[in-house]
């Protein structure tokens, strides 16, 4: 018996230390999506100031495929030391086992919540070849010609599903849902003519500066810098619409609260620069408001009973 208190008292001297001196080696951060998509740009901007931070390497590992689950696994089942994190869009995490339920596994009960990081916004886009000018013009178009349009989004479910089918609710519209692998990929049909509107999360802003899109409104009660003259979805009276749950950083359980914490603290430091806010701006992503790791599970817990509710509403249906 004392043998064993004494144990368990050098090992509880020994997690703060441990703590303190993580991380040992260079940090793995699995993105569940592909290269060049939103998630993967996000975390690239993150890693240099975490790495000048915590004093190790910050490496990006994309693991995309399986609806998220495939990087999501890889990381719940890693070695709870601290050198393993995820970085997934909330809708994964939240949105996805509601829709894509697995038997054998679920995000919000495999992993701990550590840090959010970004929201993305939600851009109205349509192909400059559809002859409408405005949202109200766009509209008018779906009411008269219904399933006429097309809309493509980074697979069901997602963010961009989502606030497609809220807008079809909103306004009445009814247009087909053409789902991709990614938002990038829904981008390239896009901009090739094969959908007529797309839902964006920031991807394509280059694309409407150079006439490649038509950009008619933006989700949210504030402009976008960028394009000044472009109503809110708010001004327009349409409600609802929005980027889905922040994106956000997780850990695999048992990783000891000192660890989520100090890289909670780095995360939230380096969101705070101004270099970093000038950087996600340009890439027109919100930043999230500071949130322990504790009230970032509250804040998920929410946003999951949310979306339990407003699925059915919308129609979509698990898999």
């Amino acid at each position: 018996m004392k043998t064993a208190s004494i144990a368990l008292c050098a090992l509880a001297l020994a997690l703060p230390i441990h703590a303190e001196q993580w991380p040992t080696a260079p940090v793995r951060v699995v993105v569940n999506a592909a290269a060049g998509g939103v998630a993967d740009r996000a975390m690239r901007v993150l890693v240099p100031l975490l790495s000048e931070k915590l004093g190790k390497q910050f490496i990006v590992d994309n693991k995309a495929g399986g609806e998220g689950y495939i990087g999501q696994q890889e990381v719940a089942r890693a070695k709870p030391d601290g050198q393993t994190f995820l970085f997934s869009a909330g809708t994964m995490v939240v949105v996805t086992p509601q829709l894509v339920p697995r038997a054998d596994f679920d995000p919000r009960k495999a992993l701990t919540p550590v840090v959010p990081t970004v929201g993305i916004p939600m851009n109205l886009l349509v192909h400059p070849s559809l002859q409408v000018q405005s949202a109200a013009e766009l509209i008018n178009y779906a009411k008269a010609n219904p399933e006429r349009l097309n809309f493509g989004s980074a697979g069901s479910g997602t963010a961009l599903h989502i606030a497609a089918e809220t807008f079809n609710r909103a306004t009445g519209i009814k247009m087909k849902h053409v789902p991709y692998k990614g938002a990038g990929e829904a981008l390239k049909d896009f901009l090739g003519g094969h959908i007529e509107v797309l839902f964006d999360p920031g991807l394509a802003a280059q694309n409407v500066k150079a006439g490649n899109a038509k950009l008619l409104a933006v989700a949210g009660s504030a402009r976008n810098p960028q394009f000044p003259n472009v109503p809110t979805m708010d001004e327009l009276g349409i409600k609802g619409v929005d980027g889905g749950p922040y994106f956000g950083i997780y850990a695999p359980k048992g990783v000891s609260p000192e660890i989520v914490q100090r890289m909670n603290d780095a995360v939230t430091s380096a969101l705070a620069t101004p270099e970093v806010r000038q950087q996600l701006s340009n890439m027109n992503l919100e930043i999230a408001p500071s949130m322990a790791p504790a009230q970032f599970g509250s804040y998920l817990q929410k946003e999951s009973d949310r979306y339990a509710k407003l699925l059915p509403d919308l129609g979509i249906k698990p898999q």
